[in-house]
């Protein structure tokens, strides 16, 4: 099962950087106080990178991104890959995105993911996702909302979750996020990011995050 898992995800992953030569292309860095990942705490200072590209082929929206986080003082390093298409119905009511991602922990496991995702275009943006484990079965589900305010000299974003999932001895955990933040442009290409976030779990007591971020298109 895992040789047949590799292999589609090769594959999968060889036909969006195929795709993505004529697409559009992020790239950010940013300092976070903390790094949490579904209510587990990874790091705590970190540096954290993202590139990612997106375009379209074959009538589908499609993505390609890769994330690191890379510890200043105690904790993990983690690396994940992520590629999916998009789809919007009902005259952009509704969007559907079903993608694979690839999560890594330095000296730690591996996993791959099959992702479900359908957000609303309505009040507060709803999102729900689903992602399942490839290798071990085991299911992690989001509901999210988030809301933008145009405050003339940056943008506001604010937004919330919670998740359960379960982790590698198949027991459920339930983790909760508050964020703020906000975006000033720099020019049309670039722009830098001050954000807080509030995250609580069943595993630990609520934490505040900050970060600090620049990012670029080209």
């Amino acid at each position: 099962m895992k040789t047949t898992t590799t292999l589609i995800i090769t594959a999968l992953f060889g036909f969006f950087i195929n795709a993505a030569l004529a697409g559009n292309y992020t790239l950010g860095t940013k300092y976070s106080s903390d790094y949490f990942y579904r209510g587990a705490l990874k790091s705590q200072e970190s540096i954290q990178m993202n590139v990612g590209t997106s375009g379209k082929t074959f009538g589908l929206d499609y993505s390609l991104g890769a994330f690191s986080n890379q510890s200043i003082d105690n904790g993990t390093d983690t690396y994940i890959l992520s590629a999916g298409v998009s789809k919007s119905f009902i005259d952009s009511l509704v969007s559907v995105y079903a993608g694979v991602d690839h999560v890594e922990d330095v000296d730690g496991e591996a996993i791959m993911e099959g992702a479900l995702s359908f957000k609303f275009n309505t009040l507060l943006s709803p999102a729900v996702s689903v992602f399942r484990d490839l290798d071990q079965d085991n299911w992690t589900t989001e509901l999210a909302v988030s809301h933008s305010v145009d405050l003339e000299f940056a943008s506001l974003g604010l937004g919330g979750s919670i998740g359960n999932t379960e982790n590698a001895a198949s027991e459920d955990e339930t983790y909760y996020s508050i964020d703020a933040g906000l975006s000033k442009s720099l020019t049309d290409k670039s722009s830098v990011s001050l954000d807080v976030s509030r995250v609580d779990s069943d595993s630990i007591g609520g934490e505040y995050v900050l970060g600090l971020g620049v990012s670029v298109q080209f």
